[in-house]
């Protein structure tokens, strides 16, 4: 993740997903779309990669047939999913 935080925009295309934290907008499209059709009843749940997935979980801002998403919502999601390194977990 970018520890330069002035230089990330508050509103995040794919490309800057991509760009400053590494998202595959590959992935956040077929998470989208596989969510998309469990809420049609045209796939199980069961069937679905990662229902814990960037797609499924963070809300986005439609304009001009592009998704965009807020700064606070992804690193809240990355936060989120963070793991305490080994050395800490054997130390405490």
């Amino acid at each position: 993740m970018n520890t330069d935080n002035q230089h990330i925009p508050e509103i995040l295309s794919l490309k800057d997903l991509e760009k400053f934290y590494h998202l595959s907008p590959s992935t956040i499209k077929r998470e989208r779309y596989e969510q998309k059709l469990i809420k049609q009843n045209k796939m199980k749940p069961e069937e679905a990669r990662n229902l814990n997935g960037f797609g499924y979980k963070v809300d986005c801002i439609e304009m001009y047939r592009k998704l965009y998403f807020k700064r606070s919502d992804v690193e809240a999601f990355i936060n989120e999913h963070l793991k305490p390194a080994p050395a800490k977990v054997v130390n405490e």
